[in-house]
């Protein structure tokens, strides 16, 4: 027993297993943290962050009902596209009795003018009576203002011709905007209504994303914003697909936080207060590396997670 004690102990240390493997141990920690520190060195990351798009809601400009909807959820839809139909009886209707009513007020027009001439007529040989001593005048009295009263009703019809033509146009109008259409390229990503449904003006419809023009909007701290700048690469992995390769550069910095388009504001001069940190909204473009993977399918609301190079 005693031999073996000292024929360990006689043994270099780089030979002791008690303190070689523990040194081992300790310098590969050492290194894999080096290295760890190297990589992180320079890098900001946060997987508060998703992928967004330009966002259209498509609504009314008025009341009605829904008559016709020409697409539905995971639509391709273009600009100009015909997607949805209200109910337009009543403003054809209407339009039609406007119609009338401008035709009606042209033929009253057709008749003041005559009577205005026969007016002017009577006014015309009532003044040459009046001038010889033959007619009284009050006679004369009332063959000027009749001539008078004449020209006021010819004006009067005339005017409600403007009106009618107004009111015809307001109806034209609003039959145009019974017909609505799609004002951007893109994917019907949400209908909010069916046919038959009522809508309000300014109600949703229909949500459509333009899917050709896609970015991340990543959600930073505030006490490491100040070491993002513009044209910074950044590196990004999107949940969906773990095993594709995406990158991208800061495109803008965000000019407030996130939070103060909340439905609650924070208010920091009340009493109780607590602090908390902001976060501000950086945007950031996204492209897939070329490679023999297939083409991912990005979606607005995507998960991602962002990792920022500091410098370009």
């Amino acid at each position: 027993m005693n031999e073996n004690v000292k024929t360990e102990n006689s043994k270099p240390l780089y030979r002791k297993k008690k303190v070689f493997i523990p040194a081992i141990l300790l310098i590969a920690g050492i290194v894999g943290f080096w290295y760890w520190y190297q990589i992180q060195l320079g890098h900001i990351s946060t997987d508060d962050a998703y992928i967004d798009g330009d966002r259209v809601n498509i609504s009314a400009k008025m009341l009605g009902r829904i008559t016709d909807l020409y697409f539905d959820e995971g639509d391709t839809v273009r600009q100009g596209d015909l997607i949805t139909v209200l109910d337009s009886s009543n403003i054809y209707a209407q339009k039609k009795e406007a119609e009338a009513q401008l035709n009606l007020t042209k033929e009253n027009i057709k008749l003041a003018e005559v009577k205005l001439e026969k007016a002017q007529e009577d006014f015309d040989r009532a003044e040459l009576q009046f001038k010889n001593k033959l007619i009284p005048k009050m006679q004369y009295d009332h063959a000027l203002k009749g001539l008078q009263e004449t020209k006021a009703q010819l004006a009067i019809t005339k005017s409600r011709i403007n009106t009618v033509t107004a009111k015809l146009h307001v109806l034209s109008t609003e039959l145009q905007n019974t017909k609505i259409v799609c004002p951007i390229n893109g994917i019907v990503a949400k209908k909010w209504l069916l046919k038959g449904d009522v809508v309000q003006p300014g109600q949703p419809i229909f949500t459509v994303y333009n899917n050709q023009n896609l970015w991340v909007t990543a959600n930073y701290e505030e006490t490491k914003i100040s070491a993002i700048a513009l044209g910074d690469s950044v590196s990004i992995s999107v949940d969906a697909y773990p095993d594709q390769q995406f990158k991208g550069t800061v495109l803008q910095l965000g000019t407030n936080t996130a939070s103060q388009f909340s439905l609650i504001p924070p208010n920091n001069a009340s009493g109780n207060f607590t602090k908390v940190t902001q976060r501000v909204p950086v945007k950031i473009s996204i492209y897939q590396v070329k490679d023999n993977s297939k083409k991912a399918n990005l979606l607005p609301g995507m998960s991602v997670e962002v990792d920022v190079k500091e410098g370009k």
